[in-house]
């Protein structure tokens, strides 16, 4: 086998805009508690096999501006549940959390399984809702109906900036986007229009202190493929899932 991390960040979408109506999410403390519920590093470590890069925020660590002084959250379960309190919500609450089959992340039921169980220690009780084709998940996604929580990962492919992610994924109105804020909208369209690269990691690393402290989805993990080769040939896990089998070449005896 070779593994390799990807350019494909995974996450829990929170419906903060409100797309699929009034929710929980919408508050960010619920967002934050959320955030603090869950051991995601355990779950690597002990679901995953470590075949995972714990992330701070969605961007990818491999993009061009990634800022690795943004720490991930820490399972934190009293604070969590401070912050539900102070939501309104001393006695937590129920939520339908919409979820796809293993198709690009391995282990997923697994995984929602851990996470699932984590958040319930907050007050957070998830009921898992599964939609077993890949073709109607994403109608889903795109017509605002997969609230107020889902599954969901962003591939960046051969694009390896954080502009792949936020653009699509993150901006006000987007299909592929629960979440609305302003303020990351115009620092989004900053870095699209500054071509100085040293400004443009600013402008990235403000984005993702924002998309940290607002907590704007549930931070999981940067996936890594695992690619079975036979050991007769010599080729490499791609970073970008795009394989080249074009460079596939006879091991040398």
């Amino acid at each position: 086998t070779s593994s390799s991390p990807i350019l494909r960040t995974a996450f829990l979408q929170l419906d903060q805009a409100a797309r699929s109506g009034p929710n929980p999410f919408t508050d960010r403390r619920v967002r934050q508690a959320a955030n603090l519920a869950v051991d995601m590093d355990a779950i690597i470590k002990h679901v995953l096999n470590g075949l995972g890069d714990r992330t701070a925020t969605p961007v990818n660590p491999m993009a061009f501006g990634y800022d690795p002084g943004i720490k991930p959250y820490r399972q934190d379960l009293a604070a969590a549940k401070k912050l539900l309190a102070e939501a309104g919500y001393p006695n937590g609450f129920d939520v339908r959390f919409r979820t796809g089959l293993a198709i690009v992340e391995p282990g997923i039921q697994q995984t929602n399984d851990a996470i699932v169980a984590d958040l319930a220690k907050a007050g957070i009780r998830a009921q898992q809702n599964l939609v077993g084709e890949v073709g109607p998940y994403v109608n889903q996604v795109k017509d605002g109906k997969a609230g107020p929580m889902f599954n969901w990962s962003w591939g960046y492919y051969s694009v390896f900036d954080a502009d792949a992610i936020l653009y699509d994924v993150l901006r006000c109105g987007e299909a592929y986007s629960y979440y609305c804020n302003k303020e990351l909208d115009d620092l989004i369209h900053a870095g699209r229009s500054t071509l100085d690269p040293k400004k443009r990691a600013e402008i990235y690393v403000k984005a993702q202190k924002l998309l940290f402290e607002d907590a704007a989805y549930l931070y999981k993990w940067g996936l890594r493929g695992v690619w079975g080769i036979s050991n007769r040939l010599e080729y490499e896990a791609p970073r970008d899932e795009i394989d080249r089998m074009f460079i596939v070449t006879p091991r040398k005896r």
